[in-house]
Order: C-alpha cells, then structure tokens, then sequence
C-alpha cells in the first residue's frame, strides 16, 4: 500500500511527521495551559512526561530536521520538571515562580519547534 501511495505522490514521511507533530502539539498544549501552583507534582510530571515521550515520537521520524528545536523543547521541559516536579508538594508554591518562567521557556521552544516545521504540516 505504501508503495503504491508513494507512486501518487503520496509522502509517508511527511504523514507519519505531521503525525506525530499533531499528537505532540495536544500533548504540548496541555503543558502550556498548566498552573504550576495548581495539580499535584504527579500530574504535572505526567503531563511533561507525555509531551517528552511525543517529542521522542516526533525526532524519529524527523530523519533529523527538527534536532536542534527538539532539543531545545525537551531542555525546557526538563527545566519544568526540575523547577516544580523535583521540588515536591510543600516546595512547589515557592518555587512557582521559576516554574512560570520554566513553563515561558517551554511555550517559546514549542514555537520554534513549530517555526521549523514551518508549513509542512500546517504547524498552526
């Protein structure tokens, strides 16, 4: 089937990209609507643990396109993830203003990563 796709000029790479940007912006929206101070550290890991796992997804079909704004994105989501998830329960209203901050960086990333997929996948 896909060889016959492929004879239309039917692109599976790009598909699987577009894909895989699709599950990864949901994924990534969820992080970004996030209140740090609000949820518990084991949802807000579990939602910066999905977007990692969608970020991995989306870099093995990129057939290395996006690595620089891939890695960019999952630095910023470790950022988070150390700001409010390693800071556990009692520390998290504290360090809520790091995590804000984090949480910007994360939001500015997934826009270059979006800015690199320019509109192959339109990255809207």
């Amino acid at each position: 089937m896909a060889l016959l796709l492929a004879g239309c000029g039917y692109d599976t790479a790009s598909q699987d990209l577009c894909t895989q940007y699709d599950q990864l912006k949901t994924a990534a929206d969820d992080v970004r609507a996030l209140d740090p101070a609000a949820g518990t550290v084991d949802e807000l890991r579990a939602k910066a643990d999905k977007v990692q796992a969608e970020l991995d997804q989306l870099q093995a079909v990129s057939e290395g396109r996006l690595d620089t704004a891939v890695s960019n994105l999952r630095t910023a989501l470790t950022d988070f993830k150390e700001s409010v998830v390693d800071a556990g329960e009692k520390a998290r209203e504290t360090a809520s203003p790091e995590a804000k901050d984090a949480l910007k960086q994360v939001s500015i990333s997934y826009a270059e990563l979006k800015l690199a997929l320019g509109t192959e996948c339109s990255a809207g």
